[in-house]
């Protein structure tokens, strides 16, 4: 991962968090001096490397990444194996497949998603480890918060949380749970009050999250999943019942991730996205199957109620309108799968576990060699330092560096500007201010203020560069409605390969 972190650079997500971090680091206050339509805790939490460096916040940014889906694994491994009482000599186990799993391909850079799992868990932790002391449970409470303030899917954790103390009989966790969870819910909203922007919180909160948004990504998706391959799954448990009743469970735990890494290399291969999970669900699959595990588990023995609790946070994360897949949080599918093999007797010979994470540790390099929206490994060889010192140590292909080269030439002409519709690192490699605060100016995200930011557009006599999309894998500009109405009515004064660059008539 050390290896890997530095390489490729995408202009649109990989620059989302960061570039309203940068924003809130220069004084911005969210939805009031912004829109953005999720609770605003990730991007301020991802400008805290800001105030100890301004030039490798970015890198430590990405490497962060790493280092919450890692321990978030552990945690929640720690929460498992206590509960269900296993030998805790395969935590880390279990935590590193489940980790490796979550990254698969993604790209390392600051996510909400990736924040809420991260917090929710510390916050599970914290209450789950000692639920008869009131501070652990506040702390827990608080960490919940945090989780619930990166994206509005989290919303529905900490009430789970609240029944599973509920189901336990622990009423006392549970009330100090609710009252300090509505207090620092209160806080929350008083802070915004007090900044003048409740009112834009409320609205832009709910100005795209629907609940069709819920039933899309949180019910159909799953649906679909089991649909699309229902022969493929009756296939697969009358294999794995013929592999667990006539070999070793060694060899059926050998046989199952095998299975799921040649499916994951096979998506590599054809260089499809685990993104488009109808089609490609073996992820929502063993999802549904390790959830209906649990529920029947927890039937006869209350103590596998947590794998419930950790199958539903996965399920939050997958409640997106982007990368909505319930892979971001595989520990509790991994650990699943290890008890469905091995029963009660949890025991995984050493060179079982060796070869299983070679195995991870090989699709995990595989799916790398290919970047996020980027070119081949092999063609990452332009160092983007040369051109940003906040880019050191990132590499990038030909075509972008040139793009970045006309951004570096085009910042140094103009200093009152904004790029639209999406490049999103732009003000913080330029080390400059967006006056429009906004670097993800697609139509959904200005939650119906666009005559607003035409507004300020003009008042602010802005100069914007537009990306040129002619070519793009995506055209994005007919997303942004911001955009074309500056190409429509703004007056065009430079045109080069990459950018286009305009004034107000």
């Amino acid at each position: 991962m050390l290896v890997y972190g530095p390489y490729g650079i995408e202009e649109g997500d990989m620059g989302s968090i960061f570039g309203i971090s940068w924003s809130m680091y220069n004084g911005y206050f969210p939805h009031r001096d912004f829109v953005y339509i999720k609770p605003a805790f990730s991007p301020f939490f991802h400008s805290l490397p800001l105030y100890i460096t301004e030039n490798y916040a970015y890198l430590i940014n990405r490497y962060l990444y790493f280092a919450q889906v890692f321990s978030y694994s552990y945690l929640a491994s720690v929460i498992a194996f206590k509960f269900l009482q296993l030998p805790k000599k395969h935590i880390y186990f279990i935590a590193i497949i489940g980790a490796l799993v979550s990254i698969h391909n993604y790209p390392p850079m600051p996510w909400n998603t990736i924040d809420g799992l991260f917090f929710s868990i510390i916050g599970l932790y914290f209450i789950t480890i000692n639920s008869k002391k009131w501070w652990l449970i506040i702390l827990g409470t608080f960490f919940l918060f945090l989780g619930a303030l990166c994206k509005q899917s989290f919303y529905f954790f900490p009430p789970l949380v609240g029944l599973f103390l509920v189901y336990r009989k622990e009423l006392r966790a549970f009330l100090i749970l609710t009252i300090s969870g509505l207090l620092f819910s209160s806080f929350y909203l008083l802070l915004f009050w007090w900044q003048n922007a409740l009112q834009q919180f409320i609205e832009q909160m709910f100005s795209f999250t629907s609940g069709s948004s819920l039933l899309d990504t949180g019910i159909k998706s799953y649906y679909l999943a089991i649909k699309f391959h229902a022969f493929y799954i009756v296939f697969g448990i009358i294999g794995f019942w013929i592999t667990k009743k006539y070999t070793s469970k060694h060899l059926t735990f050998l046989s199952v991730n095998i299975f799921i890494v040649l499916v994951f290399v096979w998506l590599y291969y054809k260089h499809q996205s685990l993104y488009y999970s109808a089609k490609y669900g073996i992820i929502h699959i063993l999802w549904a199957l390790g959830l209906l595990y649990a529920l029947i588990k927890s039937i006869y023995h209350k103590k596998y109620t947590i794998l419930i609790i950790l199958f539903s946070l996965s399920w939050c994360a997958s409640i997106s309108n982007g990368y909505n897949t319930p892979i971001d949080f595989s520990t509790p599918t991994i650990l699943v799968v290890a008890l469905i093999c091995f029963g009660k007797v949890f025991t995984i010979k050493k060179w079982h576990a060796i070869i299983v994470t070679v195995l991870y540790l090989s699709t995990f390099y595989y799916g790398y060699q290919i970047p996020y929206r980027e070119q081949h490994r092999s063609e990452l060889n332009y160092p983007l330092g040369n051109l940003f010192p906040r880019l050191k140590t990132i590499y990038t292909n030909k075509k972008t560096y040139h793009k970045f080269k006309e951004l570096k030439n085009l910042s140094s002409k103009y200093d009152n500007f904004t790029i639209l519709p999406s490049m999103t690192l732009g003000h913080y490699i330029t080390n400059t201010t967006n006056p429009i605060g906004v670097d993800w100016a697609f139509n959904h995200h200005l939650a119906n203020k666009l005559e607003d930011y035409k507004k300020m557009l003009s008042d602010k006599n802005v100069v914007v560069f537009i990306e040129n999309f002619e070519n793009h894998r995506d055209n994005y500009e007919d997303s942004s409605l911001l955009t074309v109405y500056v190409t429509s009515h703004w007056k065009l004064i430079e045109k080069h390969k990459h950018f286009r660059v305009y004034q107000k008539p």
